[in-house]
């Protein structure tokens, strides 16, 4: 919404309230005037105001444009002051279409925007119930029947008669329950199925949104003018519990982004260790897997001279020495045995190179997503380097099993314990790394009594 849009929408709603005030202070019937007058163009103008800064905040999102329509709506409802004939049957007619945006409102929260079937057929019912719902009875309600002997003569009355009037009444008090009912089956089901950063988001706006609403049933089936102003505050503070929904989701959306980056960083990072992994496989290893084949050549060559022997041996001895350090690297930074053939064998391959006797538990029946498997063999990785270097262990258990949706991996072992994850660079940069696949990191090491490191990593 462009700005001068914004101010025309805005000068319209503060002349709506105005008009409000001038119509209640000049009622005939109106009890309670200066309350009503005050309280009746805040609610509007509550939602109108909310409804303008999540508009201007989300221009894509339906939801801010909802609450300035149901703000105008319910300046509409409260022209029920007026002593004419005319604005008085508008109000009590359309007037509910404040209750039909409202429905509309919840249902589609919190993007504005319908998402089933189901979610438009109640909101169709709800704009057709709220204006109609107790039209039939108006036909035969008269200003004594609404005990409002002052109140003008609706437009709609045909005669009034006390038993069709009731009968009309309960009509429309059982089409608002019927509707509730719907609503509520439907807003339990999917506040359950929402996931928690939902959930925080829903929850006000929820409760807030079928308390109205259950106050306006109570108050329309005739519960007098305490149910009203119960509802009247009610709906005052809603918009500010949409608002507040709002604020959460973004804050949650933004979570969500945090996480993405995190993980794209951390994909970025496996692919370049691929990368170099395969680069030094290739390229550097495989030159000095031949350099060896050619000293190998040379010193059957050199029998006649035991000097260059020696010389040679020497020089082979180094170059297995350096061929087998490249190796090791080449593992740490991204063993080709994880991408080739699963997190099972990498970790069979890494257990054998402890240097402590080590057991491992490994229950994964079928390949794991990428991020997963690398995520979980680093755990281990850096697990064993940290009992191998400053345990002083006799023996270690590896442990990696699927259990509900998610890896579990332990690495334990029987040492002197006392490690601390605040004091390692590896633990931390460990836990950066699990956190940005969404899981946990713990771990356990009281003062003599071993170590245990655990990670839940999501799959």
């Amino acid at each position: 919404m462009t700005p001068a849009r914004m101010w025309a929408v805005a000068v319209a709603a503060a002349a709506a309230g105005v008009a409000v005030c001038v119509i209640v202070l000049e009622s005939d019937h109106q009890v309670a005037k200066a309350a009503f007058a005050i309280f009746g163009p805040a609610v509007g103008w509550g939602f109108i105001g909310t409804g303008l800064y999540a508009w201007r905040r989300e221009p894509g999102n339906r939801t801010g444009m909802l609450m300035v329509l149901l703000g105008f709506a319910w300046f509409l409802s409260t022209l029920e002051a007026s002593d004419s004939p005319l604005l008085y049957t508008l109000a009590i007619t359309g007037g509910g279409l404040w209750g039909s945006l409202f429905l509309h409102l919840g249902v589609s929260f919190p993007d504005g925007r319908l998402k089933s079937s189901l979610d438009r057929w109640i909101v169709r019912a709800g704009y057709v119930i709220f204006p109609l719902a107790f039209a039939p009875g108006l036909l035969f309600t008269g200003p004594e029947q609404f005990d409002c002997p002052r109140c003008p003569e609706s437009l709609l009355l045909i005669r009034p008669d006390d038993d069709l009037a009731r009968l009309g009444m309960a009509l429309g008090g059982l089409l608002y329950g019927s509707l509730f009912v719907i609503v509520l089956v439907r807003t339990v089901r999917y506040w359950r199925a929402a996931d928690p950063f939902e959930r925080l988001q829903l929850t006000p706006v929820y409760v807030s949104a079928l308390f109205t609403f259950l106050l306006v049933i109570v108050a329309r089936s005739g519960a007098g003018a305490a149910a009203w102003w119960a509802a009247f505050v009610a709906a005052w503070l809603t918009p500010f519990a949409f608002l507040g929904g709002l604020m959460r989701r973004r804050i949650s959306v933004l979570v969500e982004e945090l996480h993405a980056s995190r993980a794209r960083i951390v994909e970025a990072g496996d692919a370049a260790r691929r990368k170099l992994e395969r680069d030094l496989h290739d390229g550097a290893q495989s030159r000095l897997v031949a350099l060896a084949l050619l000293l190998r050549s040379a010193r059957s060559r050199a029998d006649g001279d035991p000097k260059l022997a020696e010389l040679l041996d020497r020089a082979s001895d180094e170059l297995a020495t350096s061929l087998e350090e490249l190796r090791e690297l080449a593992r740490g930074i991204h063993p080709a045995v994880l991408s080739e053939r699963g997190l099972e064998p990498a970790l069979q391959a890494l257990v054998s190179r402890a240097p402590l006797p080590v057991t491992l538990e490994a229950r994964t029946d079928e390949r794991l997503p990428g991020q997963v498997e690398s995520t979980a063999y680093f755990v281990v990785s850096e697990g064993l380097t940290n009992v191998a270097k400053y345990a002083q262990a006799t023996h270690a258990t590896v442990s990696v099993e699927r259990v509900d949706g998610s890896v579990m991996v332990e690495v334990a072992d029987d040492g002197v314990g006392g490690a601390d994850a605040a004091t390692g660079s590896g633990l931390r940069g460990l836990a950066d790394r699990v956190a940005a696949v969404q899981g946990t990191l713990w771990l356990d090491s009281p003062a003599g009594r071993g170590t245990r490191l655990r990670a839940r990593i999501p799959v």
